[in-house]
């Protein structure tokens, strides 16, 4: 398993599909201890075996058939195939495997939804799989899935970095052509920034795997488990931020999408304070959730109001002295439902109470933690209007501030 972080922590830094068939296809064989491994992808209805790590060579830059290979029937299957006997499999292809040491296989498909490719270890004797060797290959295929897709929007991120580069400069010599103002230039480079917040993403999600899988350990001391806590909630934060960033620089030329659907607002708001629990636990701080009896049904964007739950709990979190509880609430009534996060802050000035929810706006002076960069409440609040909510902030008693949102059924 410790190994198997390390790949992952290797794979989130890889840059290219040759980067990552080099760590897969290495990985693969010394997780499950094979004397082979393959790195398959799908070229439309062929199995391409792009690359490949063994005591003798296998099928490397060969095409095949979706429907003639194993790693196909994994694919379109989506789903593994583990075979102890080649030879008694009717699903293998045996006059292609005569020729190699091979005898028993896994085979496990890149991406469950919608395959992309396959990872394949061999074995030169016969060798039944065991679980763990199966859960380790699959994990190394999400992670696989993961970096995939990071490289090739790494890849894309280059070229559109340098199509905007062009861009900006052609832009800049009609700036100083026209004598424009240098806002259009800034605005270019915010949109280059908005970009790179891609690239946050696979290390915060490496973060909080190592974190998650160390506080499974049930022989880590107090302090090693309080200090894996706060990991485990920096790298949940920092997924959140760069989510949110991107979304707010979506929403600066479209409406923020809203899929609707049916959903318990109660069941939510305890998920969400599940989700903040670690962030709480790390402050000293405690969340109290109140609930009225049953569900409390509502037709909404789940994903979008679970993250706007989160980041009310985390600046409430972030606002409050150590020690403090925080208080989430969900009321209905025949029109519509409410939530509320009381916090044990400083509080807000009447006057500025209005501008928390503009982009990368920060109060001075508010004992708040310097992290955040004024993008949670932001995109808070693009997402209640794109409910037809309001959301808004008011004085909580005896100290604090009370953030309210309102939702229609």
């Amino acid at each position: 398993m410790e190994r198997l972080i390390e790949v992952v922590q290797e794979l989130s830094h890889a840059r290219s599909l040759e980067q990552v068939m080099a760590i897969v296809r290495s990985a693969a064989r010394e997780l499950t201890g094979a004397d082979g491994a393959t790195f398959v992808l799908r070229d439309r209805d062929l199995c391409y075996y792009a690359d490949e790590d063994a005591i003798e060579p296998l099928w490397k830059g060969k095409r095949f058939p979706m429907s003639a290979c194993i790693s196909g029937w994994a694919m379109l299957n989506r789903a593994p195939a583990a075979i102890p006997d080649i030879y008694a499999d009717p699903r293998v292809p045996v006059d292609a495997y005569r020729p190699t040491f091979v005898k028993s296989l896994v085979m496990v498909p890149i991406r469950t939804e919608e395959p992309i490719g396959a990872i394949g270890s061999y074995w030169a004797v016969q060798h039944r799989a065991t679980p763990e060797e199966l859960r380790l290959l699959q994990a190394l295929a999400h992670s696989t899935s993961v970096a995939l897709e990071n490289a090739e929007l790494y890849g894309a991120l280059e070229r559109r970095v340098a199509e905007r580069t062009r861009e900006l400069h052609a832009a800049n010599a009609e700036l100083l052509a026209a004598n424009q103002s240098l806002s259009e230039l800034q605005r270019h480079k915010e949109e280059l920034a908005a970009l790179l917040v891609h690239d946050l993403r696979s290390p915060a999600a490496t973060i909080v795997m190592r974190a998650q899988l160390r506080l499974g350990d049930r022989s880590l001391s107090e302090r090693e488990r309080r200090s894996w806590i706060h990991e485990l909630a920096a790298g949940e934060a920092i997924g959140r931020m760069a989510t949110n960033l991107l979304d707010v620089a979506r929403a600066d030329t479209a409406t923020l999408p809203v899929n609707r659907a049916p959903l318990d607002l109660a069941e939510l708001a305890r998920e969400a304070v599940s989700l903040m629990s670690a962030s709480a636990e790390g402050r000293e701080q405690t969340i109290a959730l109140e609930l009225p009896d049953g569900p409390v049904e509502l037709s909404a964007d789940r994903e979008l109001l679970r993250r706007v739950l989160q980041n009310l709990i985390d600046n409430g979190l972030r606002y409050s002295p150590a020690g403090s509880e925080l208080r989430v609430a969900v009321t209905r009534d025949a029109a519509g439902v409410e939530i509320a996060v009381r916090d044990c802050g400083k509080g807000i000035p009447a006057q500025l109470r209005e501008h928390v929810f503009e982009r990368y706006v920060r109060l001075a002076g508010s004992g708040a933690e310097e992290t955040g960069r004024g993008l949670g409440l932001a995109f808070s609040r693009l997402a209640v209007e794109g409910h037809g909510g309001r959301i808004w902030v008011e004085a909580n008693q005896p100290q604090g501030s009370c953030f309210r949102i309102r939702l229609p059924r």
